[in-house]
C-alpha cells in the first residue's frame, strides 16, 4: 500500500512540475522578451521557416545601415510545378532580398542547415562578426528557443533579435500548429540538444 502511495504522489509531484514548465514555456513562446533593438548592426541574419522574413531583413538591412546580410543555407529544396525543376529554399529568401535591392556582394550564405540548432551553431563558428552587433530577423514565437541556443553557444550578448510578429491577433490553425512545434522542440532540445541528428540517427537505424 506505501508503495502505491508514494508512486502516485511521485506521479503527482512530477505532474506538478510538468504543467509549471508547460506554462512557462507556452508564455515565453506566446509572449517572449523583448530586446532592445539598436540603431545600428553590422549584420541581419535570416533564418529560414518563412519567406517573408527576408522582406523584413531587407527593411532592417537598410534602415539600421548593416554591411551584410547572413542568410540561412537551407538543406532543401521547393518543387516549381509549372516547371517541374527544383529550387533551394535559400534562393527564395536570395531572390526576394535581390529584388528588394540589396546587392549579391552583401549576402553571404552561411552553414548547411537543417534546422534552427545547425544555424546558431553555424552563425557561432563565423569568426568575423564576434563582437559584432547582430539582428536576428525570425517571427516571435520562434524568439524564445532562438535566445536559448545563443545562450547555449555562448553568442548571446551581441545578438538581438527583431520582433516579427503577425499582423493580425486571430488564432488561426497555422499558428496554433506553430506555437505547438516550438514547444516540442524545446522539449526535445532538453534531452537531446541538437535533436534533428538524433532523429535522422534513428531514421538511418
Amino acid at each position: 500500500m506505501r508503495i502505491i502511495l508514494f508512486v502516485l504522489s511521485t506521479i503527482g509531484f512530477v505532474s506538478i512540475i510538468f504543467l509549471f514548465f508547460s506554462i512557462f514555456t507556452l508564455k515565453n513562446i506566446i509572449s517572449p522578451s523583448k530586446d532592445l533593438i539598436k540603431n545600428n548592426y553590422y549584420a541581419v541574419v535570416i533564418l529560414s521557416g518563412n519567406p517573408d522574413r527576408a522582406l523584413v531583413a531587407a527593411e532592417m538591412y537598410f534602415s539600421k545601415n548593416a554591411e551584410l546580410v547572413l542568410l540561412s543555407n537551407e538543406d532543401s529544396t521547393v518543387k516549381n510545378y509549372f516547371t517541374g525543376d527544383s529550387m533551394p529554399i535559400h534562393k527564395i529568401y536570395f531572390n526576394s532580398l535581390i529584388s528588394n535591392k540589396i546587392k549579391p556582394e552583401n549576402i553571404l550564405l552561411f552553414g548547411n542547415n537543417k534546422s534552427t540548432y545547425d544555424e546558431v551553431r553555424e552563425l557561432q563558428r563565423i569568426k568575423f562578426i564576434k563582437n559584432k552587433k547582430i539582428l536576428i530577423v525570425t517571427d516571435k514565437y520562434h524568439h524564445y528557443r532562438v535566445r536559448m541556443l545563443l545562450d547555449h553557444f555562448d553568442i548571446s550578448q551581441s545578438v538581438d533579435l527583431y520582433p516579427m510578429s503577425r499582423g493580425d491577433k486571430v488564432l488561426d490553425k497555422k499558428y496554433i500548429q506553430n506555437i505547438t512545434l516550438e514547444y516540442f522542440k524545446i522539449i526535445l532540445f532538453y534531452f537531446f540538444d541538437d535533436y534533428d541528428n538524433f532523429v535522422s540517427l534513428i531514421h538511418r537505424g
